[in-house]
């Protein structure tokens, strides 16, 4: 009982902190408020996390009489958490409250900055919402509602292009989600029902699956984001205010990815005869994403410009694995979604951190960081080392295990083209690291740096201490949800037979 009301309070609790959070005028207990909310979600993410056992989830409103329902459309306010979810859960409430305690006196200086909180609570209440709900309409309303906070937050706080930033972010993820909404009607409709465990085991014909699929994959590739629907990531992680950019890159890419391994691979994909055609463009989607983002990633010298097209690159990997369709590789896909969401949120912090003592984000304008800041340079490396999939860190057992299913699946050509995107991450993430390390003290005119406070330490520690709790002892993460990606993997593809037409004679209209 308590595990299930630990899910709905998940979503409560950062809803209800957003209202309250619009009303306080001081930013010292706004700030205050953020903070105890989120950590309460991460508490109660704990509780979830200690209740839940591998292979069985925790539900609220799936059983029994459900008193927040639309029977007549078969819609119902159901929540579950898996071992899947819940780590997609413990994710966002790791790394919310740490990017709420890493915002800078530049925001907490302005008298809209109560909104700042509000707005970042209810991103975090949209997020829980998308990762815990059963039922798919509920999935697409908290999936839809992240768009909000996120329009606002770059919006009004983001750099010098916020506007074209916010606005190209809302109009893409919106177009996407067209085609998921009509995609989720239409399969819920020959279903009788929005609950996705009913949904996923109806059984459909091949052109269902096949447009009903490829919507699917379109909002959520969008979302994730894949080549070449990712245009709109760069300047949205460019001109995100820091800490929400940290939120966005780290989690709410995520959306994309768990609604493949929710929704999209259940019901479409199961099977390795089922959409082979789809199959097919995802992959090379998928790698041309990989050597295209390292790429451009390479040749980046805005450090956040360069961490945004190297998620490009890494996401290939995921989506890529999560295709590959064998336990092993989602089990990869999975660690690789935690692993990216830890590297990415720590990078856009500690550079957030550097660029506000040197007042530029371009690492050719300074260097020698390293004799001036060892804390913050420290941590910046370790951020590095598991981006790029080091050993004893996080992203080495995710891309691991991603490449090996994927060798497994695809075969050794596709495996080598995908590995691609680990030799040129190591290129660029070095590269990055070395020009603003090393080498003789470079600063722009009047800039003294100091190294990082005991603030900023406190909200990096805690990324630094996952990410190697991750990649040191794996096996116990990777069997919370084994059973899990199991499910998917073993679940039998439904699929009508077409009917085969036979040549009758013309009666006319109505068979008259």
């Amino acid at each position: 009982m308590m595990a299930s009301t630990a899910l709905f309070l998940l979503i409560l609790v950062p809803l209800i902190g957003a209202i309250f959070a619009t009303m306080m005028k001081s930013v010292v207990i706004v700030r205050s408020w953020a903070l105890l909310v989120s950590f309460l979600c991460f508490a109660c993410a704990i509780v979830a996390g200690v209740s839940l056992e591998p292979g069985q989830a925790i539900t609220w409103g799936v059983v029994g009489n459900n008193p927040i329902s639309i029977p007549e459309i078969g819609f119902g306010f159901r929540l579950a958490c898996d071992g899947i979810s819940l780590w997609m859960i413990l994710l966002a409430t790791l790394v919310t409250p740490l990017a709420v305690l890493s915002v800078d006196d530049s925001i907490n200086r302005q008298e809209n900055a109560h909104w700042y909180y509000a707005w970042m609570l209810l991103l975090l209440g949209g997020l829980t919402g998308t990762f815990l709900s059963a039922d798919a309409l509920l999935f697409y309303f908290f999936f839809e509602l992240t768009l909000i906070p996120c329009l606002f937050l770059i919006g009004i706080w983001g750099g010098v292009e916020r506007r074209q930033a916010a606005g190209k972010f809302f109009i893409y993820t919106f177009s996407g989600s067209v085609f998921l909404l009509v995609s989720i009607i239409y399969l819920a409709s020959r279903a009788g029902s929005f609950q996705i465990s009913t949904m996923t085991q109806t059984a459909y014909t091949s052109q269902e699956l096949f447009w009903c699929g490829m919507g699917l994959l379109i909002g959520f590739l969008i979302k994730t984001p894949v080549f070449p629907l990712h245009t709109w990531q760069p300047l949205a992680y460019a001109e995100a205010p820091v800490a929400a950019g940290a939120v966005i890159a780290a989690v709410l890419g995520k959306l994309g990815t768990y609604g493949l391994l929710r929704l999209t691979v259940p019901i479409a994909f199961t099977g390795v005869e089922t959409n082979t055609v789809l199959i097919h463009v995802v992959v090379v989607l998928c790698l041309i994403g990989i050597v295209y983002g390292g790429l451009i990633a390479w040749v980046q010298k805005d450090m956040i410009r360069l961490v945004a097209y190297s998620s490009l690159s890494h996401l290939g990997l995921l989506v890529l694995a999560i295709f590959a369709g064998s336990v092993l590789s989602l089990q990869g896909a999975v660690v690789y979604m935690i692993a990216h969401g830890l590297s990415t949120a720590g990078l856009f912090l500690v550079i957030g951190m550097i660029a506000s003592r040197t007042g530029t984000r371009q690492f050719e304008d300074v260097s020698g960081l390293f004799v001036r800041m060892p804390v913050l340079s420290t941590l910046m490396v370790i951020f590095v080392m598991a981006s790029i999939g080091l050993p004893i860190t996080s992203g080495f057992v995710g891309e691991f295990l991603s490449l090996q299913g994927v060798m497994n699946r695809f075969g050794l050509g596709i495996t080598i083209l995908a590995a691609t995107g680990m030799v040129l991450g190591a290129i660029y993430m070095l590269h990055m690291v070395a020009r603003i390390g090393f080498g003789p003290l470079k600063l722009p005119e009047g800039v003294v740096v100091k190294d990082g406070s005991f603030r900023e330490v406190i909200v990096l520690a805690p990324v630094v201490v996952a990410i190697f709790l991750v990649g040191i002892v794996p096996t116990p993460i990777l069997d919370s949800f084994k059973p899990d990606v199991s499910r998917i993997v073993t679940q039998t593809p439904k699929v009508i037979p077409q009917p085969v037409l036979t040549q009758e004679k013309d009666s006319g209209f109505f068979g008259q």
